[in-house]
């Protein structure tokens, strides 16, 4: 009995300590400078540590980290177009691994639930890839799977049993939905194989994410954000594997509308060297919700603002609560796994902000600026 009550005890002691000595890395794609940033998140101390800048390649956005949290992949959205393949130093530096020709311009990459195969959207070519990764952690060409899709493929995701993929059409206001086989990658259309995302023309659905656990009433939610509407869209799933909508939230603040409204002129410039414009326009970018699924967040570029919700875990119904101001043009983010810190990024800033989120109400209270390179666009977090 002594010795499994010291053994349990031993025990206990390695795992606290492994808790305490447990590090995040923070990594920030820079489209106009070419590189990654890399900053380590001091959970004790509330703060962002740099790591070190590790050059990537013109055009860097879009990343995504390896289920065995051993590999950074980010996708290079100049020619030639590829995806960069770095390790992750126990330091958090980055060790370039290698390079893997795409078959287009990718604004998205994921990986499935086994990190067997990556995932990559292209917004420019109309498709999108699946790419075997191999087990020295490099991506695998040529692609297993090539699809074809309607108008602007910008993000894609598997369903968390790892047997379904969802990809969305920000040209067609739609989303494409297919059967995934986890073994060889690729996909076959479901039934029905899409679903209209729009309640107006032109909605733009963008980027989307899957509720962390199933609702009171036992069903899977994913809340798509629409480009161009200012709404969420959210959805519940079937037992097929598809999706049916149910309802739209207002996402932006009603002082944003009304700017809108009257037609404040503002200069923009979107991805894909897209001309300018000074057509005021709602222009959501990035969509997060936090591990427990209580709280929900968005950002919208043209008035670089950052939007909270709460999540009702009855239904999964959102409520909208508050818009704070922003990086310069807000475009990806991310949130830790203990759903206590927000980083985000601006692409027409050079710094980060990192913000501490109440665990009770949601609310975002600024830790502090972090610099950062040009362009930044993307939030990856290493835990």
């Amino acid at each position: 009995m002594k010795k499994s009550l010291c053994a349990i005890a031993l025990m206990s002691m390695v795992t606290a300590a492994g808790a305490a000595n447990a590090q995040s890395f923070v990594y920030v794609s820079n489209a106009a400078s070419g590189t990654v940033t890399g900053y380590t998140l001091d959970k004790v101390a509330m703060k962002l540590e740099p790591i070190g800048r590790f050059p990537a390649g013109e055009g860097a956005m879009s990343s995504v980290v390896s289920a065995d949290k051993k590999m950074l992949y980010v996708s290079i959205r100049s020619k030639p177009y590829h995806v960069a393949a770095f390790h992750i130093l126990n330091d958090g530096k980055l060790e370039k691994a290698g390079d893997t020709p795409l078959p287009e311009s990718m604004a998205y990459l994921s990986t499935d639930k086994r990190g067997h195969f990556l995932l990559s959207a292209s917004y420019g070519g109309d498709l999108f890839s699946i790419n075997r990764i191999g087990k020295n952690g490099l991506v695998e060409t040529p692609p297993v799977q090539v699809v074809h899709t309607g108008k602007r493929a910008h993000a894609i995701q598997v369903d968390p049993s790892n047997h379904y993929l969802y990809v969305t059409l920000l040209g067609a206001d739609q989303m494409l939905q297919f059967h995934f086989d986890q073994d060889t990658g690729k996909v076959t259309p479901n039934s029905p194989s899409f679903i209209n995302i729009e309640t107006e023309a032109a909605t733009g659905p963008r980027h989307f994410v899957l509720a962390p656990k199933l609702d009171g009433q036992g069903k899977q939610n994913m809340y798509i954000l629409t480009e161009m509407a200012g709404n969420i869209k959210r959805l519940t799933m079937n037992t097929n594997g598809t999706f049916t909508p149910q309802e739209d939230i207002v996402s932006v603040s009603p002082d944003d509308q009304k700017s809108m409204q009257r037609g404040e002129a503002r200069p923009l410039t979107g991805d894909d060297n897209l001309p300018p414009t000074y057509k005021p326009r709602i222009w959501q970018a990035d969509i997060h919700i936090t591990p427990d699924g209580k709280f929900l967040y968005s950002t919208e570029r043209t008035n670089s603002t950052l939007s909270s919700f709460s999540v009702d875990p009855t239904d999964g119904h959102l409520t909208y609560l508050r818009s704070i101001k922003t990086e310069k043009q807000p475009r990806g983010f991310a949130i830790d796994n203990s759903g206590r810190f927000l980083i985000e990024s601006g692409q027409k800033s050079t710094q980060l902000s990192l913000y501490a989120i109440d665990k009770s109400s949601g609310k975002l209270t600024q830790l502090g600026q972090y610099p950062t390179d040009n362009g930044a666009n993307w939030v990856s977090i290493v835990e």
